[in-house]
């Protein structure tokens, strides 16, 4: 039996993640995909257009056989640690023999150099993104520049500026050090670039949807399957908007001691100090990140840092959930009614507890139930901002 995996947010779903599954499926061979869904907050640090189940269901209409959950603490993280949790979750099912995932070109072996060097992080590669952090950039600028630096070819630092391959890149990373016996499955991206704003015929990036659904744009309507498009366009009540959760990010953040900042996440370097001093300055959640975004403090990374407040997310459950084998979980959000004998089989081989109800909890060990717990937060906060009724957690799978 193959079984295909793929790791998604589907925010929201289009024409291209249409056509990456149908290929995925087809180039495998699979007996059955699974999907790892970001929850309630995605990676660029914000609530997904609208709720888990919602996408979860749009995954099971495109072709998806099963949608499991990308815990929070994974979802709204940097590269590293999202390719991580989402290959940790697919591998923990024991089933999953291939990873499908995009990328601007499928060279496998370029992917793989890249790959093996920043895996390793030779002493001088060590040294030199130590040089360039010191200069006050991003993480992923000073390891760009560091390459550079170290003398990595100008095919290759071509191949890592693109920002699928970039995640392509640490899909690899992750697939090596937690999943040496899945298969990885390159796909060659197809349209518009990953931040383009273009629309050209049916395809167009998710920032150019989102974007094209604020403004009402109904040509946006050709680049996603009718079940997505119409909804997100035409019913208010579906979509969360970004606006409703900045008071509540921002009292999240205020009512915080510099101790509590100090323990969020990826702040580091007095950075909890910026973050109590500023967020008393600001009247607004945008004047806030216009305050503390800087070169080394990207404006992703602080929106990161401001959801992870918000859920309660610390550097301590962090690095108690990636550092622990008994982190993984299998969150349930849906399925399709012919797959049921691909839960079987996952039942029988699975190597975490797989979650469907509250029940399942009671055997779960105490890492696994906090991450739950935020994730269970996440619907609550959604559900207080949202004009829609939100499916509650272990409420029930979406089955199709």
């Amino acid at each position: 039996m193959r079984i295909v995996g793929i790791i998604a947010e589907y925010n929201p779903l289009h024409n291209g993640h249409v056509y990456h599954l149908e290929r995925a499926k087809a180039l495998s061979g699979a007996d059955y995909c699974i999907v790892v869904l970001s929850g309630n907050f995605v990676q660029r640090g914000e609530a997904a257009c609208t709720d888990k189940f919602a996408r979860a269901t749009w995954a099971l209409r495109a072709g998806a056989d099963l949608v499991l959950e990308l815990p929070s603490v994974y979802a709204v993280a940097p590269a590293e640690r999202f390719a991580a949790g989402g290959v940790r979750t697919l591998h923990a099912t024991g089933v999953v023999t291939d990873l499908a995932f995009g990328c601007e070109a499928p060279d496998l072996r370029t992917l793989y150099q890249i790959s093996d060097i920043i895996s390793t992080e030779p002493p001088a590669l060590q040294e030199a993104i130590k040089k360039q952090l010191a200069l006050g950039k991003s993480y992923p600028r000073a390891r760009f520049d560091a390459l550079f630096e170290y003398g990595v070819p100008k095919h290759m630092l071509a191949a890592i500026g693109q920002p699928n391959n970039i995640l392509a890149v640490e899909y690899l990373g992750a697939i090596r050090k937690y999943a040496s016996d899945i298969e990885p499955l390159p796909i060659e991206r197809i349209g518009t670039g990953y931040h383009s704003e273009e629309i050209v015929g049916a395809f167009a990036s998710a920032t150019a949807i989102r974007k094209a659904i604020i403004e009402g744009r109904r040509e946006i309507l050709s680049t996603m399957p009718n079940f997505v498009g119409g909804p997100l366009l035409y019913d208010d009540e579906f979509i969360i908007p970004q606006e409703a959760l900045n008071d509540v990010t921002l009292y999240a953040i205020r009512r915080m001691s510099v101790e509590a900042l100090a323990a969020l996440p990826d702040v580091g370097e007095g950075f909890e100090n910026v973050l109590y001093r500023s967020v008393r300055e600001a009247r607004t959640l945008t004047a806030f990140f216009e305050k503390i975004k800087s070169k080394r403090y990207t404006l992703a990374r602080c929106k990161r840092i401001a959801v992870s407040a918000l859920l309660g997310i610390t550097a301590e459950q962090v690095r108690k959930m990636t550092q622990s084998r008994e982190g993984s979980y299998l969150k349930v959000l849906g399925f399709r009614k012919r797959a049921r004998a691909l839960l079987g089989e996952i039942a029988k081989r699975k190597t975490a507890p797989m979650i469907l109800r509250n029940s399942d909890l009671e055997e779960c060990p105490a890492i696994v139930r906090q991450n739950v717990e935020t994730d269970m937060l996440s619907s609550d906060i959604l559900s207080y901002v949202a004009t829609q009724e939100i499916k509650r957690d272990l409420s029930g799978a979406v089955i199709l």
